[in-house]
């Protein structure tokens, strides 16, 4: 379940590394050391990513533009309704840092909001973002599902440092409504997964030792991202509904 209370505003750092579950078992005689499991450690992520119908957000972004930007929708439910709480997310990367901003709202507000753009959700300066999105790309709707599992843990001693890991990544271009259900086609293998690494400086000492010990290195890895790759090499991208 997501937590009652949260954070409007983030600006941080990011690095994903995509590791064996091996190399996870080898990390976590650190994590023992120094970290605990986060307040909701384990969690369920559905998403509803929202852009135009020629995925214009996602392959601006994989181009590597300078300023990258995505909306979204998330639940922390496993089985939302339309009572569930739900996050609406803008999420952007400016010189490698990420700003991500977003309102908490119901599952029914948010889509009153963003399917049939209803004003049900007053006035906020992240409100006049969103509305700012969909002024600059009129066709703005529902591209794609994307679900993880994911275990959240953050430093003993430093709360600042957090380090996600996604497991059970899945995806669909169609049905694309969080209360279908988990289910579409697998983003990686079942063998890895993916961690993040989330501060808003320099990595503790211990931190940058374990991965040069095991070899660990960052790189650019985007959920949809990868999900809109793996559409183009079916020849699917520009298909409404895939089986």
């Amino acid at each position: 379940m997501a937590k009652n209370t949260f954070k409007s505003k983030f600006k941080r750092y990011e690095k994903k590394y995509l590791i064996t579950l091996e190399q996870l078992n080898s990390l976590k005689q650190y994590f023992d050391k120094y970290l605990i499991a986060d307040d909701y450690a384990s969690s369920t992520i559905s998403n509803l990513y929202f852009d135009t119908e020629n995925f214009y957000m996602i392959r601006s972004a994989k181009d590597k533009a300078e300023y990258k930007e995505k909306l979204r929708m998330r639940s922390y439910d496993k089985y939302p309704n339309d009572d569930s709480k739900v996050f609406l997310e803008i999420k952007k990367k400016y010189e490698k840092v990420i700003y991500k901003r977003r309102i908490a709202t119901s599952l029914r507000k948010g889509n009153e909001y963003l399917l049939h753009r209803h004003n049900v959700l007053g006035n906020s300066q992240i409100k006049n973002e969103i509305d700012w999105l969909f002024q600059t790309n009129k066709s703005l709707k529902p591209m794609m599902y994307i679900y993880y599992d994911r275990y959240s843990y953050k430093g003993k001693d430093n709360e600042d440092l957090r380090i996600t890991i996604d497991s059970n990544i899945k995806y669909r271009n169609y049905d694309l409504d969080i209360k279908k259900g988990i289910y579409g086609n697998n983003i990686i293998d079942d063998n890895l997964v993916i961690m993040e690494i989330k501060v808003s400086g320099a990595y503790p000492i211990w931190l940058s030792e374990a991965l040069n010990k095991y070899e660990m290195y960052p790189r650019g890895f985007s959920k949809y991202g990868t999900a809109y790759q793996k559409l183009k090499e079916r020849g699917l991208e520009n298909a409404k509904y895939v089986i």
